[in-house]
C-alpha cells in the first residue's frame, strides 16, 4: 500500500527540510550543529551542540539551566533566531541506558550514548515549519543528512550499516559530499519510509599518524529513533509531554484499525472507481494539503493513505464532492470522527475563518466561545503562564498586551474547538449536531457589524452545508447568539467576574469548601461549579485554592476589567468570621495574600430566606432601590430589636445601613436588618465601643454605590500598609454584607426548594 502512494506522492528533500533547525552559538551566531522540530514548541538536539553553542566543553554533564541557547529554521518564512530553554537534558555517556553506574563520555572517546537534549522555544515556530515524521531505523536503510544551514546542495547521503537498539552507524560512498562539523543534532530521512530514522551524533575520525587509503573513514555514529524514545522516557517522569511522531501539518494521529481503514478504501473506491475522476481528485487534494506528487494517476490506496494520515484531508476531501454525493460524504465523515483524524474544517474553510477574524474581531472570540459553550471543559485549564497576575491597587484593569499576545490564543482556540462535533443542544431527527466551532462563531457574529455579520454568516452556512447541519438547527444558534449578543449591549460597565464560596464550619478552625465560578458577562448558564470539597480545610489553605481558582478562571478569559468579586456564603452564627482577612501564610520566598486586600471580598447570608421565606420579597424591592434608596445609621442609642424593626418598617427604601451601636447589640440588630431584606450592611469589626465612626459613613458616602465591594477592598489594603509601626491608633475594618438580589447565589444553597417562594 505505501509502495503504490510512494510512486504518485513524491516527498524526498522536501519531507524532512521544513523540519530542520539550526542551533546558532558564539557572539555572531554561528552556526554549531543542527536540530530537528517535534511540534508543541520543542525541539530534538544532542546536548553536546548545546554545550558548544554555549562555549561549554563537549560533554559537560551538568545541564545550562537558566541559559538560552538560539536556533533557526532555515525553512522559516525568517531566518531570524528565536530564543530557547532546555526542559530535557541526557549528557553523553558511555554506557547504555539503565547500566549502573553510568559512566560520562569524555573528548576522545569513540562512540557514546545518550547525548540528547530537547529544548522549548520561547515563542511560536514559524507557519511554514511542521514536525517530523519518524520510523524506526533498521540496517539497511538508504538515508539523507543536511549540515544545519539547511541548504539543499549540503545534502550528505549513506547507508546504515549497523543498528541495535541503542546505536547506529551509518558509512557513505566515497562521493558527493560527507557528514561532518554542523551536521550533529540533525535528522537522518529515509525517502522509503517518508519519515526520519533518527539524528547524526557524530563522525569517526581515522587513527592519528601518517594517513593511508586504506584508511579512509566515512562512518557516521547515529542515534536509532527507538533508542532516542528509549533515552527521553527513561527515568524521567517529566518527559511525557515529548510528542509523539506527527503527520505533516497536524497533532499526531492515532492508529487506525485495520476494519476502519478497508470500509474506507470500499467507500473511496466507490467514489472514484473512474481513473480520470481519482486523478481529478487527487490533484485537487494534494494541491489544498501542499503535497507534492508525479504525473501518475493515483490509487485508491494512495488516497486514503492521504486521508488517513493528513490534517484537514478528510474535511478537504468531502468539499470536493459533488452535490449528490453528499450521503457518501457524511459516511466520510463518520469514518474521519471514529478514526480521530484531526480537522473539522477543511483547508479552504480554515484559511476563510482566520481571514474573517480581523483584528478587531479576535479579542471578542474567546468570549464568545465562553458564552456559546458554558458548559465544556475546555476553558477549565488557562494556557502556560509564566507569572500569575497580580492585581494592581485600582480595581479598574489595565492591559498593554499585543496583538501577538492574547489570553487565549485565537489558532489554538479553533483547532480546540474542531475536537468538539456537537454542541449537547437539539437537533432535527437524522440531522448532525451543529458543531462547537460554529455555535461559537454565530455567537460572535452576533457582535459584529452588518457586513461582518453577514460574512460569518456564509462560512457558517457554507460548512454547514457541507457538514450536512439542518438549516433550523444553524438558526437556532443563531437566535441564541443574537440573545446574548443583545444582553451583552445591555450590560452597563465591563464584566464583572465573581467567585461564590460556600464555607460549612468541621471545627472552630476549619471548614469544608465549595466555590462556583461567573464570568460576570451577563449570560445566564454561565456559572459553574469549580469546587467541591467534603474535606475539612484550615484558612490558609481556603485562602490558597481559591487563589489558585481564580487565577485559573481570569487567566483563561483574559484579564478581567475589573477585581474578582469574592462572596462568601455564611450562616447567620458565623457573620463575624474575618474571612477578609484570612492570609495564605506565605512562605519567606512566597508573596504574601490577604483573601479581603485581593479581591473584593464580601459575605451573604441566604440561610436567613430559607428561615424566614418573606424576607424574600423586601430583599428584592430594597434591592430595586440600591441606587436611589435611603441610608440607614444605627448608633448607641439603637440596642433592641424593636427599634430597627419599626425603623426599617417606616422607610420601605433603605437599602444600606451601617452598624455603630455597641457590641453587645450588633449580631441582633445585623439579623433584624437580614430578615428585612436590607441588602447592604456594614460594620467596623475592631469597634469596641459605641461612639460614632464618621469612617464608615464616609466609606459608604464616597462614590456609586456598586462600587463600594471595591472602595472596601482598597480600603482593607491602605489598612495593611497603615498599620505595620502605628501604634495606638484605631483601624477601620469593615466587613461588608453585600446581597445582590440581581445575581443570586447558586439555587441550591439560597433557599429551600422544599419552600414555596412567594411571588414577587
Amino acid at each position: 500500500m505505501r509502495g503504490k502512494g510512494r510512486r504518485w506522492l513524491r516527498t524526498g528533500d522536501a519531507g524532512a527540510r521544513p523540519s530542520l533547525v539550526s542551533v546558532l552559538g558564539g557572539a555572531r551566531g554561528k552556526v554549531v550543529g543542527s536540530g530537528v522540530y517535534l511540534g508543541e514548541g520543542r525541539v530534538l538536539t544532542c546536548s553536546h551542540v548545546v554545550n558548544e553553542a554555549l562555549g561549554r566543553d563537549w560533554f559537560a554533564q551538568d545541564e545550562p539551566t537558566g541559559q538560552p541557547v538560539e536556533v533557526a529554521f532555515p525553512a522559516g518564512e525568517s531566518c531570524a533566531p528565536l530564543a530557547a530553554r532546555t526542559v530535557t537534558w541526557i549528557p553523553a555517556r558511555c554506557t547504555v541506558s539503565g547500566a549502573a553506574p553510568p559512566r560520562p563520555a569524555r573528548t576522545g572517546d569513540a562512540t557514546w550514548y545518550g547525548d540528547l537534549a530537547l529544548l522549548e522555544l520561547a515563542g511560536g515556530a514559524p507557519a511554514s515549519v511542521r514536525p517530523m515524521d519518524w520510523a524506526k531505523m533498521a540496517q539497511g536503510q538508504e538515508v539523507r543528512a543536511w549540515y544545519a544551514g539547511g541548504q539543499p546542495f549540503t545534502y550528505a547521503d549513506g547507508s546504515v550499516q549497523s543498528c541495535d537498539e541503542w546505536l547506529g552507524f551509518v558509512d557513505s560512498q566515497l562521493r558527493g559530499a560527507a557528514i561532518g562539523p554542523g551536521y550533529s543534532g540533525g535528522p537522518l530521512w529515509c525517502e522509503d519510509q517518508e519519515a526520519a530514522v533518527g539524528i547524526v551524533l557524530g563522525v569517526m575520525e581515522p587513527p592519528t599518524g601518517r594517513f593511508a587509503s586504506a584508511q579512509v573513514i566515512r562512518r557516521t555514529i547515529v542515534l536509532p529513533w527507538q533508542a532516542i524514545q528509549a533515552e527521553l522516557h527513561a527515568g524521567t517522569p517529566q518527559l511525557a509531554a515529548v510528542p509523539p511522531p506527527a503527520p505533516p501539518g497536524g497533532r499526531p494521529l492515532a492508529p487506525v484499525d485495520p476494519a476502519t481503514r478497508h470500509s474506507l478504501t470500499a467507500l473511496v473506491a466507490g467514489l472514484l472507481a473512474d481513473p480520470g475522476k481519482r486523478t481529478e481528485q487527487g490533484r485537487r487534494l494534494a494541491d489544498e494539503l501542499d503535497l507534492d506528487t508525479t504525473q501518475a494517476v493515483p490509487s485508491v490506496d494512495d488516497i486514503v493513505e492521504i486521508l488517513l494520515t493528513r490534517h484537514r484531508a478528510i474535511a478537504t476531501f468531502t468539499e470536493g464532492l459533488p452535490a449528490g454525493d453528499r450521503a457518501n460524504a457524511q459516511k466520510l465523515l463518520a469514518f474521519g470522527r471514529a478514526a480521530l483524524i484531526p480537522g473539522l474544517l477543511s483547508v479552504r474553510e480554515h484559511a476563510w475563518l482566520l481571514d474573517l477574524l480581523s483584528k478587531d474581531v479576535r479579542g471578542r472570540f474567546p468570549e464568545a466561545a465562553r458564552e456559546a459553550l458554558p458548559h465544556t471543559t475546555l476553558f477549565d485549564e488557562p494556557p502556560a503562564l509564566a507569572d500569575p497576575p497580580h492585581h494592581e491597587a485600582s480595581d479598574t484593569m489595565t492591559t498593554s498586551a499585543t496583538d501577538a499576545t492574547t489570553a487565549i490564543d485565537v489558532d489554538r482556540l479553533i483547532a480546540a474547538l474542531e475536537e468538539f462535533w456537537g454542541d449537547s443542544a437539539p437537533v432535527p431527527d437524522g440531522s448532525p449536531r451543529v458543531p462547537a466551532l460554529l455555535r461559537a462563531v454565530e455567537y460572535l457574529a452576533a457582535t459584529c457589524g452588518p457586513k461582518q455579520m453577514r460574512d460569518f454568516w456564509e462560512w457558517s452556512e457554507q460548512v454547514a452545508h457541507r457538514l450536512g447541519v439542518a438549516r433550523e438547527a444553524l438558526s437556532e444558534r443563531r437566535d441564541d447568539g443574537a440573545d446574548w449578543a443583545r444582553r451583552r449591549r445591555e450590560r452597563t460597565g465591563p464584566p464583572s467576574p465573581r467567585l461564590t464560596v460556600r464555607l460549612t464550619r468541621c471545627s472552630a478552625e476549619t471548614y469544608r469548601c465549595e466555590a462556583w465560578y461567573d464570568p460576570g458577562t451577563g449570560s445566564s448558564g454561565t456559572e459553574r461549579q469549580v469546587v467541591a470539597d467534603d474535606e475539612p480545610h484550615e484558612c490558609a489553605e481556603i485562602v490558597r485554592l481559591l487563589h489558585r481558582v481564580l487565577v485559573r478562571e481570569t487567566a483563561s478569559a483574559g484579564p478581567p476589567a475589573v477585581v474578582p468579586l469574592v462572596e462568601v456564603l455564611l450562616d447567620p452564627e458565623d457573620l463575624d468570621v474575618a474571612v477578609d482577612q484570612w492570609e495564605n501564610e506565605a512562605s519567606p520566598y512566597e508573596v504574601p495574600l490577604v483573601l479581603g486586600a485581593e479581591y473584593a471580598v464580601v459575605v451573604r447570608c441566604p440561610e436567613v430566606r430559607r428561615r424566614a421565606p418573606e424576607s424574600v420579597q423586601h430583599w428584592r424591592s430594597r434591592w430595586a432601590e440600591i441606587d436611589r434608596g435611603g441610608l440607614l445609621r444605627l448608633d448607641h442609642r439603637h440596642t433592641t430589636p424593636r427599634q430597627v424593626y419599626g425603623l426599617l418598617k417606616a422607610d420601605l427604601a433603605v437599602a444600606r445601613v451601617i452598624i455603630d451601636c455597641p457590641p453587645q447589640h450588633r449580631a441582633a440588630l445585623r439579623a433584624v436588618c437580614l430578615v428585612l431584606g436590607v441588602p447592604v450592611v456594614v460594620w467596623d469589626r475592631q469597634a469596641t465601643h459605641g461612639t460614632p465612626s464618621d469612617q464608615l459613613t464616609a466609606l459608604l458616602l464616597n462614590g456609586p454605590v456598586r462600587t463600594l465591594p471595591h472602595r472596601v477592598r482598597r480600603h482593607r489594603a491602605r489598612a495593611l500598609a497603615e498599620s505595620e509601626g502605628t501604634t495606638g491608633t484605631a483601624t477601620l475594618v469593615p466587613a461588608l454584607v453585600w446581597d445582590d438580589a440581581s445575581r443570586p447565589p447558586p439555587r441550591p444553597f439560597w433557599i429551600d426548594p422544599t419552600v414555596e417562594e412567594p411571588t414577587p
